[in-house]
């Protein structure tokens, strides 16, 4: 898996109405897990900071900043070089010398719509149908001795993935899906944990992400977490060639 880039099938058909009112329900619990609907919906902005480790040892550090509505930068800084993928609402791009390039370039498409996916702050379960996703409850499973409920999501971008809340918690703890690396469509498999409030809102503070079935992995470790930072728009759109 690419260093600097760290970290189901569609629904389709009727849903009952005894499994749509699973559905709200469990959806209900998680909102109130992460702290409330009001909570969620005062945040405008995040910035993340913290570590990213790999199997071999190798460490960067990565500031994740987000701003409403559908703006993201993420930054990975790796023996002071530094890389960067963003979203700016309408196109994708990024300055990538990990893979050589030292200039900033537009995403491909699909790349572009994964990067714009890491623009939802509260994730894609809370608000769904405003969001123009889909959802439909599996039901519950259990997922490395924990007990789960399982949710397939279709993403309003065509992606698909398949998400896991803890049945005691309701809280996310891993995300399957699919996603292009080195141009290849690869099984990912993301796992949250270690919840800690940061106004109002829980947010998972170590986060492990890893190719299905391979055993390198990248840990990140968030250290810090602002919530409603001031983020200029200027921050998420594409510099100009030699700046």
């Amino acid at each position: 898996m690419r260093f600097g880039c760290a970290v189901v099938l569609a629904v389709a058909g009727w849903v009952t109405n005894a499994n749509a009112q699973s559905l709200d329900e469990v959806l209900a619990k998680h909102v109130e897990a992460l702290g409330g609907l009001e909570n969620l919906e005062s945040i405008h902005s995040v910035r993340m900071s913290g570590h990213v480790t790999a199997s071999d040892g190798r460490e960067a550090l990565v500031v994740r900043e987000v701003l409403r509505p559908g703006r993201v930068r993420t930054e990975f800084t790796y023996q002071g070089v530094t890389g960067v993928y963003a979203f700016d609402g309408e196109q994708g791009w990024q300055v990538s010398p990990f893979d050589g390039s030292l200039e900033p370039e537009l995403m491909g498409e699909e790349q572009a719509h994964q990067t714009a996916d890491q623009a939802d702050i509260e994730g894609p379960l809370v608000d769904w149908k405003a969001k123009g996703h889909q959802v439909s409850l599996s039901g519950k499973k259990s997922l490395d001795g924990r007990e789960v409920y399982e949710l397939e999501v279709t993403l309003r971008s065509g992606r698909v993935l398949r998400q896991y809340l803890d049945a005691q918690s309701f809280l996310l703890i891993r995300t399957e899906t699919t996603r292009l690396v080195r141009g290849y469509p690869t099984a990912i498999e993301t796992s949250f944990d270690d919840y800690r409030p940061v106004g109002g809102v829980f947010f998972p503070h170590a986060i492990e992400t890893r190719a299905a079935g391979r055993p390198q992995r990248l840990k990140i470790v968030v250290e810090q977490i602002d919530v409603n930072p001031t983020l200029d728009d200027a921050r998420f759109e594409m510099p100009a060639l030699g700046r």
